[in-house]
């Protein structure tokens, strides 16, 4: 179905949303659906749509949704605390496990650019994830800025959720040195996690309406992405039964 406008309930008040549900009656898998600096555009409306075409509920959060925040989009990355932004996702979660037609214990995070920054961190606080997918996110960031305290591979240890990232090999803004660092740590620490790399992607690849967008690997990302969601949330449904 076409997504809808929505508000979600957080302290102080409530921020924007955009809602996407299946066409058919019945309960489903959620998905928290992190935007890239661009916000609630159009490419956003286009992810939760095609979720919901897959089978998911999915709630894409306006995390810039806030006073302060730059109305210029490549000035919003690092502009306001993770904590603030690790709430609107906590709410986000909040509003999906209470609604009628999904599987409270078949939520996930999906996130672009820096919403797949958040979809690598996030699930590093918040362990009642099924599963976190991110593309073109940023493992790795500038913790000097106090806005940006913690990073992804910072934080494996914390790590309880099964990831999957998949990155572009060109990629000007998140380095392969990055996505090793954090696959080394994975690998490391022993975590649930796959990750894909695509030769001559730049960042953004996966928009169709992006001057970088490859199809092959745009559609491959996705494919991997939502079996690797399936696949986990039928185990974390199986095991709390």
């Amino acid at each position: 179905m076409a997504a809808q406008q929505v508000r979600i309930p957080r302290a102080g008040g409530d921020i924007g949303g955009l809602l996407a549900l299946p066409e058919v009656e019945g309960t489903f898998p959620g998905i928290v659906m992190i935007p890239t600096v661009r916000g609630l555009d159009p490419f956003a409306q286009y992810v939760v749509e095609r979720l919901a075409g897959d089978g998911f509920v999915a709630l894409a959060v306006n995390i810039f949704d806030h006073p302060g925040v730059p109305e210029e989009p490549l000035k919003r990355s690092g502009s306001q605390p993770d904590e603030r932004v690790l709430q609107d996702l906590d709410a986000a979660f909040s509003m999906l496990k209470s609604h009628s037609s999904v599987q409270a214990d078949a939520i996930c995070a999906w996130g672009y650019c820096i919403g797949g920054r958040f979809a690598l961190l996030w699930p590093t606080y918040q362990p009642n994830l099924a599963a976190g997918a991110a593309f073109h996110g940023f493992p790795v960031n500038d913790t000097s800025n106090p806005n940006t305290p913690t990073e992804a591979a910072g934080r494996v240890e914390h790590l309880t959720v099964p990831v999957i990232g998949c990155f572009g090999e060109a990629d000007r803004l998140v380095p392969m040195s990055a996505v090793e660092r954090y696959r080394g740590e994975l690998e490391g620490s022993g975590k649930d996690f796959e990750i894909h790399t695509y030769p001559g992607a730049d960042h953004g690849w996966t928009n169709p309406k992006g001057e970088a967008y490859r199809q092959d690997a745009a559609e491959d990302c996705w494919d991997r992405a939502r079996k690797f969601l399936t696949r986990h949330i039928a185990s974390r449904v199986e095991a709390v039964a």
